[in-house]
């Protein structure tokens, strides 16, 4: 009698995607005691025929050469999208609308990264902007249909969606917060700045208000500052490093980096008109922010709390206008990231980490897997932890770690 076949045991991972506008963020990790990763995607997407995949090279980093086919369609993903396709991050779309192949292209990494098989079993939690978390549940049946096999560079893969769940851009800081002050959490507004938009939603007296999303994203800045010089596109990808670099002050030598001038003297000119657009431009961006920010912004809100990258790039303005106005802001929820997870993008990490921890302590709940090394955090652990060794901190994810009968069900509506 012929000897049946073994079969394949099929890995189990929790990955959190951030559906960034400028770059797709996602932690991954084997369920239960695998150690966090980070994989980050360029934006960009290109729609393509079949028939262009086939020349693409499988030579290089699997984030250089991404792509995903679903059903009939073909889309190049990040840097592959850019170079060779002519991609863009179409920041006029709606996230979730180009959701499925990033979330399909970010599970094809994943097989590459932790050297799985083509089938996974996935607990699979996104951050949306607020005013799209309404669409979870139809980005739910469309990944559902995705996962039942789509094409990779690696042949076809499966993914069986163990668990879903979709929640606001900021809700990794939030949860963060009420597990560290519990009752005691103010009325408070959650603002995340991201590239693509800014969005809102609010705290009081122990309920979540409606989200709120905007066009205030630094994509508006770029815009603005790119209108007021000659000769630059706001699709060009050094824009934000070099509008990051020059700082507070745009500095007039950092800024010669964006001309395409050749002569010294023109470069030196380029970088002085460029400094004093963007001057004005990021002017004019902290005051549109805040009055966006004031007329959503009812009289008993306490406390103000900034997440997002863009928010570190206005942090000097912020801070001066509402210190003025006696409202405190808070920064990131104060959020330990490990080194191997900021991954040189800094405080971008905050919310997807915070939320990404959030959703494991869900899943041990879900499955009722005790962990080992899981520490408490309570406030006088969390006043003394920046006396903490490094090497404490990294083992035990101290910041975000907490009891699990304390945590709050990811459904909630934020």
């Amino acid at each position: 009698m012929p000897k049946a076949k073994e079969k394949t045991d099929v890995k189990k991972i929790v990955i959190t995607i951030d559906m960034g506008a400028s770059k797709i963020k996602a932690i991954v990790q084997e369920y239960p005691e695998g150690k966090p990763i980070v994989l980050l995607l360029d934006s960009e997407v290109a729609d393509v025929a079949k028939a262009s995949i086939k020349s693409i090279q499988q030579e290089g980093s699997p984030e250089s050469r991404a792509w995903v086919g679903i059903g009939d369609e073909y889309y190049a993903l990040g840097e592959l999208a850019r170079r060779r396709f002519g991609g863009i991050s179409q920041l006029k779309e709606l996230k979730y609308e180009l959701a499925v192949p990033k979330i399909c292209g970010a599970f094809w990494l994943v097989k590459e990264k932790l050297n799985l098989g083509n089938d996974i079993a996935a607990y699979l939690s996104v951050l949306l902007p607020p005013g799209e978390v309404q669409d979870k549940e139809q980005l739910q049946v469309r990944l559902k249909d995705a996962f039942r096999g789509f094409d990779t560079p690696a042949g076809k893969m499966r993914v069986k969606m163990l668990r879903y769940d979709a929640a606001s851009e900021g809700s990794g800081i939030f949860f963060h917060r009420r597990r560290s002050l519990g009752n005691n959490m103010p009325a408070s507004m959650y603002v995340m700045l991201g590239y693509r938009n800014a969005s809102i939603f609010t705290f009081r007296s122990g309920s979540i208000g409606a989200g709120i999303t905007s066009n205030f994203g630094m994509s508006w800045l770029v815009n603005n500052f790119t209108s007021k010089t000659s000769g630059l596109s706001p699709d060009n990808p050094n824009i934000i490093e070099v509008l990051v670099e020059a700082g507070v002050s745009c500095d007039p030598l950092v800024m010669q980096k964006l001309s395409r001038k050749r002569k010294h003297d023109e470069i030196q000119l380029d970088g002085e008109s460029m400094s004093k657009a963007l001057l004005l431009a990021r002017d004019e961006y902290w005051r549109a922010i805040v009055r966006w920010l004031r007329s959503k912004m009812d009289e008993d809100i306490e406390e103000l709390v900034f997440c997002g990258g863009t928010a570190d790039y206005i942090r000097p303005e912020i801070d001066a206008y509402f210190q003025k106005k006696g409202i405190k802001v808070s920064w990131h929820g104060n959020i330990f990231i490990p080194d191997e997870i900021s991954s040189s993008i800094g405080n971008r990490m905050a919310d997807i980490w915070a939320f990404h921890q959030h959703m494991i302590i869900q899943f041990d709940k879900l499955t009722g897997y005790t962990r080992s090394e899981v520490v408490p955090l309570t406030k006088s652990v969390e006043g003394s932890l920046n006396n903490l060794d490094e090497e404490v901190k990294r083992k035990y994810n101290f910041t975000l770690c907490e009891r699990p009968s304390t945590f709050i069900a990811v459904n909630e509506n934020v």
